[in-house]
């Protein structure tokens, strides 16, 4: 998944002048639903256990969310109905409807102090960061009375205060790993188990040191209570979080297929399983859970009279990028027409940055690069409603300080120059692919002008290390675009080369985008001439990601050209299984076809 809040800044690099495309990794104003309908999944990932029936004594129904038990020393019946669910909600990162039912804790029962400390912790997004402090802060201070609860309450509200103290994202994390752990020790639970193990994973950065190993540790914490709690959704979704990686996926598999039949009603329930089966080459699977997770969510937003900006976006993109997987480039043209239709309808920023990225994405697969114009289009359909994600802090905030949501945005606020910088780095990457140098120049010169004004609020939410990181990442990738645009491959592959050395020192070879480093290396080398060190880079691909079309097309083009047929046979072979209903235009299927079907 994408994280927003503190990897914002690595987001704005990513996109800003991108020497690979990170998000071929991948992965309105209320408008009328529309459903991006690649194929008829069922309603959970093929191979999951039976959805989980609901908990018939519970009016508020919670097993559609799962089932967890929180002792409360507090609250009338319905006020801790309501918290439950919230609490259940959370679990599965669906944090508006965690502060909806928190509220209505609230409402039924205002002297409910857990209740309050529940909508503060629906305000923090643990993975993603993106935190509103201020009203994190403000539902805490109106606990009515916080000293007469239970001394393993206060330990919950004083792990709520730390982690909103002021202070950068990283160090917010950690200090609440460290409170959860104190906890745990204390007052060892299935809550406090699970609590741990997301906040070992949100103190954690791919490049430290014993990543690895907080990996394992949290996913060991969260599979413990799935083993005597099977329909906890926290457990399933953190070891899903926690063996997101190449070497870790497999063991993750169970859990992936459990999920969203644990929490169905939550979309993220329902896409979180395609990031294990996408690192596992599942293709298929993977599109049946985005797809259910986009339906989902646009049902619920329906059902809860809420605008488009409520609909899970970062599944759709996803099943733009994997329907190019399996060849299917007309599912992937519906999908990203339905995301156009909803830009056109009002989108709010956020997610018109993401559909920028998206078309720089899809062109680069389909090289269709005159089309730039012609998919950025609904980008000039003005914003109905910004709701989603808060914005970032002033420029004159103190530093992790974030504003209420519902704090107006400035004028010129982050998250729309988010969209804008988003918007100029897909033109100069089409500049730079057409090899238009003097356009890819004017381009990056808008980059400059953006990145400046964004500036202020980077360095109120971020350290300076990370800044640091930012603006290498960046002077790197905008080299790579000047070396295409020039049409300079040996300099485009020192560069590479370099990005590759640097993702595997900050750990990016885990992440979604290290490959994709590999790939676009290995493309380069092979329009170098030479074969068989491309060939090298694709077998990388495709030991951590098994199934990257583009990736054994290449291992088997590479493989012809090096005079190593069996090989060459056994890629395209692959390749023709894998795109057994791919449309019949799709680039490379003719010739996978006729490879196999020569005498061995």
């Amino acid at each position: 998944m994408i994280r927003r809040g503190w990897l914002l800044g690595l987001a704005l690099a990513a996109c800003s002048s991108g020497g690979s495309d990170a998000s071929q990794s991948q992965p309105p104003p209320t408008a009328p639903a529309v459903t991006a309908r690649v194929a008829a999944p069922p309603a959970v990932p093929p191979g999951a256990p039976p959805a989980v029936p609901p908990d018939r004594d519970d009016p508020y129904d919670p097993g559609s969310l799962g089932a967890l038990n929180f002792a409360l020393s507090e609250g009338t019946p319905a006020a801790r109905s309501h918290f439950t669910r919230g609490l259940l909600a959370l679990h599965s990162f669906w944090y508006d409807k965690a502060s909806r039912e928190f509220q209505a804790a609230i409402d039924a029962d205002p002297t409910m102090n857990m209740a309050y400390w529940g909508a503060a912790m629906s305000r923090c997004k643990l993975l993603w960061g993106d935190d509103d402090l201020a009203g994190a802060r403000d539902l805490l201070s109106r606990m009515p009375d916080p000293g007469r609860l239970t001394p393993r309450e206060q330990a919950w509200v004083s792990a709520a205060v730390e982690l909103v103290r002021a202070g950068d994202v990283r160090t917010s994390r950690q200090r609440f790993a460290a409170a959860m752990t104190a906890i745990h020790d204390q007052f060892p639970d299935d809550e406090s188990t699970t609590f741990l193990a997301i906040a070992l994973l949100a103190a954690m950065r791919p490049g430290d040191p014993d990543a690895e190993a907080v990996r394992k540790r949290a996913g060991a914490l969260a599979a413990s209570v799935f083993a005597h709690a099977p329909k906890h959704p926290g457990a399933a979704h953190y070891v899903i979080h926690a063996y997101d990686t190449p070497e870790l996926a497999a063991q993750a598999l169970p859990f992936a297929r459990a999920y969203a039949a644990i929490a169905p009603a939550a979309f993220h329930a329902r896409h979180m399983p395609a990031h294990i089966f996408s690192r596992l080459g599942m293709w298929k699977d993977a599109i049946a859970s985005c797809q259910s997770a986009w339906d989902a969510s646009v049902a619920s937003a329906r059902a809860d009279q809420l605008s488009a900006n409520h609909h899970d976006f970062h599944s759709l993109s996803w099943l733009v990028e994997m329907s190019f997987e399996l060849g299917q480039r007309q599912a992937a043209d519906r999908a990203l027409q339905v995301f156009a239709d909803e830009v056109r309808a009002g989108l709010g920023h956020q997610y018109r940055a993401q559909y920028a990225s998206e078309v720089a994405s899809y062109l680069m697969r389909t090289g269709e690069w005159g089309r730039l114009d012609e998919l950025l289009q609904p980008l000039a359909a003005p914003v109905a409603e910004d709701g989603g994600a808060p914005p970032l802090p002033p420029p004159d905030a103190k530093p992790g300080v974030a504003p209420s949501h519902c704090a107006p945005a400035p004028a010129a606020g982050p998250i729309a120059l988010l969209e804008q910088l988003t918007v100029s780095a897909t033109r100069a990457r089409a500049a730079a692919m057409q090899h238009d140098l003097a356009k890819t120049q004017r381009y990056l010169g808008e980059l400059d002008a953006v990145r400046a004004q964004l500036r202020p609020f980077m360095e109120a939410t971020q350290p300076p290390a990370a800044l640091a990181r930012i603006a290498a990442t960046d002077a790197r990738r905008r080299q790579a675009l000047l070396a295409r645009a020039a049409g300079n491959d040996r300099a485009l592959v020192e560069v590479l080369r370099q990005s590759v050395v640097e993702d595997q020192e900050s750990g990016g070879e885990s992440n979604p985008s290290g490959f994709v480093v590999h790939e676009d290396l290995a493309d380069t080398l092979l329009r170098l001439g030479q074969p068989a060190a491309a060939a090298a880079e694709y077998a990388l691909v495709l030991q951590a990601h098994p199934g990257r079309a583009h990736a054994l097309l290449g291992a088997a083009r590479t493989a012809a050209r090096v005079g190593d047929r069996k090989a060459a046979r056994r890629w395209y072979e692959q390749l023709v299984a894998q795109w057994s209903a791919a449309d019949d235009q799709t680039p490379g299927l003719a010739e996978a076809r006729k490879a196999v079907a020569a005498p061995p």
